[in-house]
C-alpha cells in the first residue's frame, strides 16, 4: 500500500478525523534524516498532533514529524511555515547523497531532494584542471560533487546569505575538499568581475538559482574564459520553450558574445504545466576567429 492509503486506514481505525476528510491525507512526505516534513491540507490542520503520532507506526526510523505551511520565500531562498508536530525538535540533519554530505539546518535551508539527479549529473561533466565560479552556491550543492568526484583545479563558490555560507564552510570540511573549494562570502554580481580584475577567468560557471538571475549573467560574462566556456543557467520554462535560451542569448549578444546551446533538460515539474529547466551554454566572444571547446 502507499503512503497515502496506508495513513488513511490508520486514521479511519483509529477515529482521528472525520470521513469525509481522510481524502485531504497528503500523498507524500520529505524526508530529511528520518524528520518526515509533511504539507498538510487546511481543513486537516486541526487534527495535524493526532495525524503526526500515527506516522511512526506506518513508517520505520522516524524520528520527528513536521507541517509545512509556508512556501519557499525571500531574497535568501528559505522555507517558511514549518511546524514542529511530534519528535525530536533539532533542526541539523546532514544527508549523504552520491557520496557527498550535506550538513544544513532544514528550517532555514531549503534542499530540494528532487534535485538529485542534478547535483549527480553537473559533477560528472567536470574536467580534470577546469576552473570553475559557482554563482549562488548556497551550502554547496554543486560545488562539493564537484570537488569530491571531480577533483578540478579550483572553484570559488560564492554566497551570500549568512546562514547557507556558513553550513558551506562546514560541508568544505566535512567532505575535506579545503583544498579546491574557496569559499567566498558576499554577492556574486559583485564578487565575479573583482575575480576577472585579479585575473581569475573559469571553464565553467554555474549559475544555479529560481528563478533565472537574468540581472547576474553581465557579472558571469566578465569572468569567462575567451576560448569558449560553458555557462549552466536554470530557471523556470515551459516543457518545449526556447525562453531561457533565447533570454541569455539576448543578454549576452549586448555584450559581444555568441551563444550555442549545448544542452537542455528538465529537472522537474514545477508548477502545472511550468518545469525546472537547466541550460547548458557555450559562450564564445564576437571577436574570436578561432578556438577549441575541450569542455564536456
Amino acid at each position: 500500500m502507499r503512503f497515502k492509503q496506508l495513513l488513511q486506514a490508520k486514521l479511519s481505525e483509529k477515529g482521528i478525523i472525520p470521513k469525509e476528510l481522510l481524502d485531504f491525507v497528503p500523498r507524500g512526505f520529505q524526508d530529511l534524516n528520518h524528520r518526515i516534513i509533511l504539507k498538510l491540507h487546511p481543513k486537516i490542520e486541526p487534527y495535524a498532533v493526532q495525524i503526526a503520532e500515527y506516522i511512526p507506526q506506518i513508517l520505520q526510523n522516524v524520528e520527528a514529524v513536521w507541517n509545512r505551511k509556508g512556501e519557499i520565500e525571500g531574497q535568501y531562498r528559505e522555507p517558511a511555515g514549518l511546524v514542529h508536530l511530534w519528535g525530536d525538535q533539532s533542526t541539523e540533519v546532514i544527508i549523504t547523497e552520491n557520496n557527498v554530505r550535506y550538513k544544513f539546518d532544514f528550517t532555514k535551508i531549503m534542499f530540494a531532494k528532487g534535485n538529485a539527479t542534478e547535483r549527480n549529473r553537473v559533477p560528472k561533466k567536470v574536467q580534470k584542471g577546469e576552473i570553475i565560479i559557482d554563482m549562488f552556491t548556497g551550502i554547496g550543492y554543486f560545488s562539493l560533487g564537484m570537488a569530491k568526484t571531480r577533483r578540478p583545479k579550483k572553484i570559488y563558490s560564492i554566497e551570500w546569505n549568512p546562514t547557507a555560507f556558513h553550513y558551506l564552510q562546514e560541508n568544505i570540511r566535512l567532505n575535506k575538499v579545503s583544498d579546491i573549494i574557496e569559499p567566498i562570502f558576499g554577492d556574486c554580481r559583485e564578487i565575479v568581475p573583482k575575480l576577472a580584475s585579479e585575473g581569475i577567468f573559469a571553464d565553467r560557471i554555474i549559475m544555479g538559482l529560481l528563478p533565472a538571475p537574468t540581472d547576474a549573467i553581465p557579472a558571469a560574462l566578465s569572468a569567462v574564459k575567451p576560448e569558449g566556456t560553458l555557462i549552466i543557467y536554470e530557471g523556470i520554462d515551459k516543457k518545449e520553450s526556447t525562453r531561457l535560451f533565447d533570454e541569455f542569448s539576448s543578454i549576452t549578444s549586448k555584450y559581444g558574445y555568441f551563444c550555442e546551446l549545448k544542452e537542455r533538460r528538465i529537472v522537474k515539474n514545477y508548477k502545472p504545466h511550468e518545469y525546472h529547466v537547466v541550460v547548458e551554454i557555450f559562450v564564445i566572444p564576437q571577436n574570436c576567429t578561432s578556438f577549441k571547446i575541450t569542455i564536456n
